[in-house]
């Protein structure tokens, strides 16, 4: 008969063992026990849950939209940080330099002061010959002024002096650009009927300084002028104004409200597992819908963009403007889906039941494993066992507060928020152990059956 060396745990106390485990971990994530289901009846349940749930849908999108409008637009920094890689977008350079450039040459009207110089010219004796042929230069001579023009201008707008005036401008017309949103007119930007307008005075000015600097003395000599640039025209702007007024407003409350009434459906629902993963798809499909119509409105947009602006400009403006919105979509959408994993694998059902089977199985092999090697944890993994829940529920509030806190979740931050308090679970899953059994007397050694 062969003995066992001491150190080696007996297969069968390791399997009750094993089987202990696994039926205190699926009590800890099962679903609602039959008696709490029989308490949690009633017709009124699903009905009053639904109900909140399609509230939660439809206050999500609001939400994301009111915190873009009270954050993203109404606060000068996060303003100045979304206007200010316009500066270097191609399509937006070449719009401000064809719409600045059109400005100064129709007012020069070279080849008026051209015609009047040589009227002048023969009212003095030049021959006919002399002003025929100054008159016949005076085609390229305003297509060589133009193209100068326009060499000056895009000199000025691809230069770091452009980008770091279009920063300070926008700070300076920020509370114009508020208006704008809001229907009150303001000196840099125009309200006018149903057209957004931005007055390019300033520019046109900054312009003209450069031209006269590089020789050009005739825009010197050029009035002030006060041109304005359409930026959006639609039809429906004062219902977009009302409705960016009211969510400018709204932008603290919404959140909470859809917060408090997805709580309110998981504790009123029969099953506050299923009625969770059911918030959550409805989140994520809130963010689904919310992200078409965000295309569907750039369509609109671009739709009612003027000729004087290109559609490629116009759809970098529109871009860069609703990124705040496309970030906090894909933020949500990931929250969801990793909330509706977590749910569904907490779950009673035998999908999922089978998963966590296999993921005890994987753990106490890499236990038994280290065991084996003699690597305790000692008092860390006592702690760790005894804790187990606290320590999951401690991680998850964690998890929820940093979200909550990041002024502007990305994808990225969400993804890695997740995939860290996944590390952090699975390390203390490594790490738990049960107290160790006291050994027995001598007496109940000698009590116990061979």
């Amino acid at each position: 008969m062969t003995s066992r060396p001491p150190s080696e745990p007996d297969p069968s106390i390791e399997l009750e063992r094993l089987r202990a485990e696994m039926a205190r971990l699926e009590e800890s994530l099962g679903d609602d026990p039959p008696a709490q289901v029989r308490r949690r009846s009633g017709w009124w349940r699903p009905l009053v849950a639904g109900i909140f749930l399609l509230l939660v849908g439809i206050l999500a999108p609001l939400a994301v939209v009111g915190q873009w409008a009270n954050a993203q637009m109404s606060d000068t920094d996060r303003y100045l940080d979304t206007v200010a890689p316009l500066a270097g977008d191609p399509a937006v350079q070449d719009a401000v330099i064809a719409r600045l450039t059109t400005e100064i040459t129709t007012r020069l009207d070279v080849e008026s002061v051209i015609q009047e110089a040589v009227t002048a010219l023969a009212a003095r004796g030049l021959p006919p010959r002399a002003a025929a042929g100054l008159t016949a230069l005076s085609g390229p001579l305003v297509t060589g002024i133009d193209n100068f023009v326009e060499t000056q201008v895009r000199r000025l707008v691809t230069s770091p002096e452009f980008e770091q005036a279009w920063v300070e401008a926008n700070r300076q017309a920020h509370d114009q650009m508020v208006a704008v949103l809001t229907g009150k007119g303001g000196d840099t930007v125009e309200v006018s009927g149903n057209s957004v307008q931005l007055n390019l005075a300033v520019l046109i000015e900054t312009v003209k300084g450069r031209l006269v600097d590089a020789g050009f003395t005739l825009a010197g000599r050029l009035p002030q002028i006060s041109a304005t640039f359409t930026l959006f025209e639609s039809a429906d702007l004062a219902k977009a104004q009302s409705a960016f007024r009211l969510l400018d407003t709204l932008a603290t409350v919404l959140p909470i409200l859809a917060v408090v009434l997805l709580v309110a459906a998981v504790a009123i629902g029969r099953s506050r597992r299923r009625t969770l993963m059911a918030g959550a798809a409805v989140v994520v499909i809130s963010m689904a819908l919310l992200g078409a119509a965000i295309q569907l409105f750039r369509a609109i947009y671009l739709d009612a963009v003027p000729s004087d602006l290109s559609l490629d400009a116009a759809g970098a403006i529109y871009d860069q403007l609703v990124w705040f919105i496309r970030l906090n979509i894909r933020a949500l959408a990931i929250l969801g889906v990793a909330v509706i994993v977590v749910a569904w694998l907490t779950g009673s059902d035998p999908a999922p039941a089978a998963v966590r089977r296999g993921a005890t199985r994987a753990l106490d092999a890499v236990r038994h494993r280290s065991d084996r090697a003699g690597m305790d944890t000692g008092p860390v993994g006592v702690f760790a066992h005894t804790y187990r829940t606290p320590i999951r529920v401690l991680v998850a509030a964690a998890v929820l507060l940093v979200y909550a806190m990041v002024d502007q979740p990305t994808a990225k931050m969400t993804i890695t928020l997740l995939v860290v308090a996944a590390l952090v679970l699975l390390l203390v899953e490594l790490l738990a152990r049960p107290p160790a059994e006291p050994a027995p007397t001598a007496d109940e050694s000698a009590d116990s059956p061979a």
